[in-house]
């Protein structure tokens, strides 16, 4: 398995998970081999990190995989980093301020919370 996901929660170790058992974290750029559960031919690996989650996918002894940034959420979560920039230069009225970012936080971390912030894709499909 290989992390290729930027910057985006570089800080920080995933956490993979094999059948839903937590197996070692992998950090950004870091590549790492797992085993199956014994007698297992085939496994469900997920990815999480604080909050954000993936995909499942169904993998065989020998795969390669990879993580990598779900595209749309780092640019949803881009913009409302924007959007909050905007806000806190160009509105002066402070409770008029803190409504519309409380507003727009809830609404993009609801949106978020819907989609896979990560894609585990099979690199070598047999």
């Amino acid at each position: 398995m290989t992390r290729k996901t930027s910057w985006f929660g570089s800080a920080t170790g995933m956490d993979v998970y094999i059948d839903g058992a937590e197996a070692e974290k992998i950090h950004r750029l870091e590549e790492k081999h797992y085993e199956l559960p014994k007698k297992r031919k085939r496994a469900t690996l997920t990815v999480s990190q604080q909050g954000m989650k993936s995909n499942a996918l169904e993998v065989e002894t020998g795969d390669d995989v990879v993580i990598k940034t779900n595209k749309k959420y780092s640019r949803i979560f881009t913009a409302f980093f924007v959007a909050l920039m905007a806000v806190i230069f160009f509105i002066d009225d402070f409770l008029t301020s803190t409504a519309f970012i409380v507003f727009l936080a809830m609404a993009v971390f609801y949106y978020l919370s819907k989609i896979d912030g990560f894609i585990i894709e099979k690199v070598n499909d047999k």
